[in-house]
């Protein structure tokens, strides 16, 4: 039987202390805190409303789906109404739980809250101290340059940035921040 997320939400919060959006961490300690960005495993949440064929298929369409990601949808309104969303490649679950149900509860009609249905999260999850969006990982496991570097975040939109050499910091803050789309970024790796 899968857990409701009235009872995730209810569980005894983790021992685990969090970083705070901005405590920053070296390249190496990072490497050992990140998941694999390509694998990944869909969790399922008991949902009213849906058929196990329509479970099936968000299953489906969730599995191709990138890290941290959540699904959302309005029972009242059904699986096929617009109010059905997925936020995808957030830096935490509870973020991209977070964007799944604010845009699910902006397009529902008027009957009853929406609910998260299924999470993607990377294969073998365990909360960590830093968890990056896939991109971001994969980005960072390709591209970081190590000494001289630097990795910005931002927890809310699952945008990132990043910058190497003189002014690494500033310029991960810059590549996170670009266009304006996010005021959170903050440094979390540094070398």
């Amino acid at each position: 039987m899968k857990p409701s997320l009235a009872a995730i939400l209810a569980a005894p919060l983790l021992s685990l202390a969090l970083p705070a959006p901005a405590d920053t961490v070296t390249g190496e300690a990072a490497r050992a805190q990140l998941f694999d960005p390509e694998q990944v495993e869909v969790v399922r949440y008991d949902a009213q409303g849906l058929s196990e064929q329509e479970v099936q298929v968000l299953a489906s369409v969730a599995q191709g789906q990138k890290y941290y990601a959540a699904v959302a949808f309005a029972p009242e309104d059904g699986l096929m109404s617009e109010a059905t969303v997925m936020a995808a490649n957030h830096h935490r679950v509870e973020a991209a739980r977070e964007a799944a149900l604010a845009e699910c509860d902006a397009r529902r009609g008027p009957d009853g809250p929406c609910v998260i249905v299924m999470e993607v999260r990377p294969a073998g999850w365990e909360a960590r101290a830093l968890q990056l969006s896939a991109d971001a990982t994969a980005a960072f496991g390709t591209d970081y340059p190590g000494t001289g570097g630097a990795l910005a975040v931002s927890p809310a939109t699952g945008l990132w940035g990043l910058g190497q050499g003189s002014g690494a910091d500033e310029q991960a803050l810059a590549a996170c921040a670009e266009g304006g789309a996010a005021e959170d970024c903050a440094v979390v790796i540094a070398d």
